[in-house]
């Protein structure tokens, strides 16, 4: 799509909405979870040193307040959103971008600092348009194609987030986590094969990378190639002891393998980290259960329900267990001579 100015006019038409509702009532999108390093994919990309040396006042100001819109230049409504944005005030910060995209409809940072903004909100349609602006405008910016392949991912758009990760990767070859994002979008679109070389690439690129390889163990899981899965997952718990899913999915290959006393091992630790993991209680009982441990798989099963009281499969499993425990012990006792 090509950069069009005059499409300015609806962000800024849209904006002056919410500049006119009251902030408990324009605040009704925030995000599920506080920003943290580890859980964003999003790359903010580098080079807008002017935008990221914000002072004092610019962080303590609002775009909504009418009183302080007087700036009339785009670059310092650029730099109040990412005064907002760092405060994690996302919809807000969509405002003073809208602002300085009226002054300047062709500032690239406004647009990209825009859909990061709307990244967030989870709102990637908007999120996607912004970042194709910003691309018209310099389609050398990597992290542009990087963000927008993860805003065409998130609203099912495969084919356009793989071209774009790749687009990112032929900008900058050696961005890992472009690699590990196709590789993503790869699995979701059923290329199971082509995400697995695609972990290979940012394990390459950075080897410690450990959601790389619990994702490619994840991969040659689903296709059942089981071998290799395990010693992806050992790989991944090396880097990361703590990752509770690796483990449990480490249990549930040696529960499909019949190596029940190593799933059982594995499902152990599991619990151990998240003890309130209710499908690895189930599992775990399922395990014991195949061991003909029918005390400790009962147990196992009701600590499941104690969990999670409306997991089906568990309180199957266990009603399942309780009658044939029960049949077992009336067959039992029919046999018993009675005393004369």
């Amino acid at each position: 799509m090509k950069f069009q100015p005059w499409l300015t006019v609806a962000g800024i038409i849209a904006s002056t909405m919410l500049i006119n509702t009251p902030r408990s009532q324009a605040s009704i999108i925030p995000e599920n979870k506080p920003a943290a390093v580890k859980n964003n994919h999003y790359a903010y990309g580098a080079g807008l040193e002017l935008t990221d040396k914000i002072d004092r006042y610019e962080q303590n100001t609002s775009c909504y307040d009418p009183q302080t819109a007087r700036p009339t230049h785009y670059q310092m409504w650029i730099n109040r959103g990412i005064a907002l944005q760092h405060q994690q005030r996302y919809l807000e910060s969509v405002v003073c971008f809208d602002r300085a995209l009226f002054l300047q409809p062709a500032s690239e940072p406004a647009w990209y600092r825009r859909g990061i903004a709307f990244s967030h909100l989870k709102q990637y349609s908007q999120a996607a348009f912004a970042y194709q602006q910003a691309i018209e405008i310099d389609p050398q910016k990597y992290t542009s194609w990087y963000n927008l392949g993860n805003a065409y991912k998130h609203i099912g758009k495969y084919s356009e987030a793989i071209a774009s990760h790749q687009q990112a990767i032929a900008l900058n070859p050696d961005f890992h986590s472009a690699y590990y994002q196709l590789g993503k979008v790869l699995e979701k679109a059923g290329k199971y094969p082509e995400a697995i070389d695609a972990y290979d690439e940012a394990i390459d690129l950075e080897p410690e990378y450990y959601p790389a390889w619990y994702s490619q163990a994840n991969a040659l899981h689903k296709l059942q190639r089981y071998d290799e899965a395990i010693a992806i997952y050992q790989k991944t718990l090396e880097f990361k002891p703590e990752q509770h899913r690796a483990w449990y999915n480490l249990g549930n290959i040696y529960f499909k393998q019949k190596n029940y006393d190593k799933a059982i091992a594995a499902y152990e630790a599991a619990i151990k980290l998240k003890p309130d993991y209710d499908l690895a209680w189930n599992n775990h009982g399922a395990a014991l259960e195949a061991m003909q441990q029918i005390s400790k798989a009962i147990r196992s099963y009701n600590q499941a329900l104690q969990v999670n009281p409306n997991y089906d499969k568990a309180s199957i499993n266990r009603r399942r267990l309780l009658m044939s425990v029960s049949d077992n012990t009336t067959l039992s006792n029919s046999n018993i001579s009675s005393t004369k």
